[in-house]
């Protein structure tokens, strides 16, 4: 079975039989947990109030240790099902939001998708420095530079729109590593730092590294405290320039190929946390909500839901499909692929409004690679004669050609371009085939290999002895009616491959599949 990116065959719906099934796995992975998915706790360890990871991988949270972050996921799930590892984004109380003397057109309780907030009207160029955060022994937490490089280009391959290869509507905004600190001095636009507690997001540590929030979007990867990604809070709450003003994501998800794997492997929880950093709700904010430009993520051309889709399967909750494809959602990543224009334009406010001297106005630039100023997908001696032709002191509109942003085309340009010299970066993916023509497995590419996930479940569902009544809700795929399984099965094959759930039960009593009637 193909699926294009990656996917996830251990994701569970939300609700107790997700939940039980989750845990079963984990059981059978490890027979050293306990149904509760804890062991003992040593005498010697420290006890935490918030998850801290030890060198040894183990995680400690209250009197607890757990063997890894997903058993520990499994516990906080059986305890409180509201529990959220997904993003840790705060729902934010509404509210008027005021910057200076005048209401903004994009904050806390309102949205005004107008006119001049359109991608049409201007690009942005964002200055990024990324600050990987390590423990003490620098091993875990250790990202590379290409792993870097490979995150802004996925990032910037979803806000170009038409340009990347996702079906995102342009923004009219590019991130770029930064080439300068804020002292002046060159910089590849990432930083390395070693400490325990900063590592279990614990401390200030924004107070010592960030550069000016400002002028610079700083991204943190350390263990998120337990969440996947995270900002502090939206831009008008009033955090917008404050040292604590920060997108944090857990380094096993940033990037493409990261430790943690499906369903998130693909990059798409920095896209999701920088939708939030620059003023986007999650989708599912607030419900059906009544008016869609003051109520549930106010944005009117994403359709509204109560609960956060958690695979990739459509739902209908307010009267329409729930937007399965939207970044802003909590789908599977392989899922995720676009931001509304009313998002775009929400964005773009933001920019203006919140963070009047993050975005640099800039001129429009034919590629996502910086150096290919023709758009052919090669820095070659076309472009070198394009940066000639700039060279200098510059006013007005920020250059495709100045490469390190320090507002003069120079010798420093020259380098960087050197150093781009030849074919640009492209997704790895692109071109490979997967297909292993194997039913029970999930088929997907991720950096550039192939992936072929076991379905553990798969094949031998319908009619099992062993599998629960049809009408009923159970802990495993499939029931033990074949006829009826097979019927709805083919329908809907979530049903037979992760678990018969209340959608699947409510298809067998519907009296729509002949097989189900006897």
């Amino acid at each position: 079975m193909v699926v294009k990116r990656a996917t996830e065959h251990k994701i569970f719906r939300a609700g107790m039989s997700g939940l039980l099934g989750l845990v079963a796995v984990l059981l059978l992975e490890s027979a050293v947990v306990s149904a509760a998915g804890e062991r003992a706790p040593s005498t010697n360890e420290r006890t935490f109030e918030r998850p801290w990871e030890h060198r040894d991988g183990t995680v400690s949270y209250r009197d607890l240790e757990f063997q890894d972050w997903r058993r520990y996921t499994a516990w906080r799930l059986s305890s409180d099902p509201s529990f959220d590892r997904r993003c840790a984004t705060p729902t934010v109380v509404t509210g008027l939001s005021r910057r200076g003397d005048f209401e903004s057109d994009c904050g806390l309780d309102n949205n005004h998708p107008l006119d001049r907030f359109d991608p049409s009207t201007g690009d942005f160029v964002i200055p990024v420095v990324v600050h990987v955060i390590r423990d003490s022994t620098g091993r875990l937490g250790d990202i590379t530079e290409s792993r870097i490089l490979e995150q802004i280009r996925i990032l910037n391959a979803v806000f170009a729109g038409p340009l990347g290869e996702y079906g995102s509507s342009e923004t009219g905004i590019r991130f770029v590593l930064s080439r300068r600190t804020p002292d002046d001095q060159p910089s590849d636009g990432y930083t390395f730092h070693d400490n325990d507690e900063w590592y279990n997001d614990r401390g200030d540590y924004w107070m010592d590294i960030s550069w000016d929030p400002e002028r610079y979007l700083n991204i943190y990867t350390n263990t998120g405290g337990g969440a996947f990604g995270y900002v502090p809070n939206l831009p008008s709450s009033g955090i917008a320039g404050q040292p604590s003003d920060r997108v944090v994501v857990d380094w096993r998800v940033f990037g493409e190929g990261g430790e943690y794997g499906w369903p998130l492997d693909l990059g798409h929880v920095l896209v999701h946390e920088v939708g939030h950093y620059l003023g986007l709700y999650h989708t599912f904010q607030g419900g059906c909500g009544d008016d869609c430009s003051s109520s549930g993520d106010m944005i009117c051309d994403t359709e509204p839901h109560q609960l956060p889709t958690r695979e990739c399967r459509d739902q209908e909750e307010c009267g329409t499909l729930d937007p399965v494809s939207n970044f802003m959602n909590y789908s599977w990543e392989i899922c995720m692929n676009r931001f509304t224009p009313e998002q775009v334009r929400r964005m773009r406010c933001t920019l203006e409004q919140w963070r009047p001297d993050l975005g640099r106005p800039s001129q429009p630039c034919s590629s996502l690679c910086p150096g290919d100023f023709d758009g052919n997908g090669i820095v070659d001696g076309e472009d070198l004669g394009g940066l000639f032709i700039s060279w200098g002191e510059y006013s007005g509109l920020l250059p495709c050609a100045d490469l390190n942003m320090d507002g003069s085309i120079s010798g420093a340009d020259f380098g960087l371009m050197m150093l781009a010299w030849g074919p640009c970066p492209v997704d790895p993916c692109i071109g490979v085939e997967c297909d292993d023509q194997d039913e029970c497995t999930v088929d997907y590419c991720v950096a550039g290999n192939c992936v072929h996930a076991q379905l553990e479940s798969c094949g031998g569902v319908c009619g099992s002895k062993s599998a629960g009544n049809c009408d009923e809700i159970n802990e495993t795929p499939g029931c033990n009616d074949a006829e009826c399984c097979t019927e709805i099965c083919e329908i809907d094959p979530y049903c037979c491959v992760v678990v018969w759930d209340i959608v699947c039960r409510n298809k067998a009593l519907s009296g729509d599949y002949p097989g189900c009637n006897d």
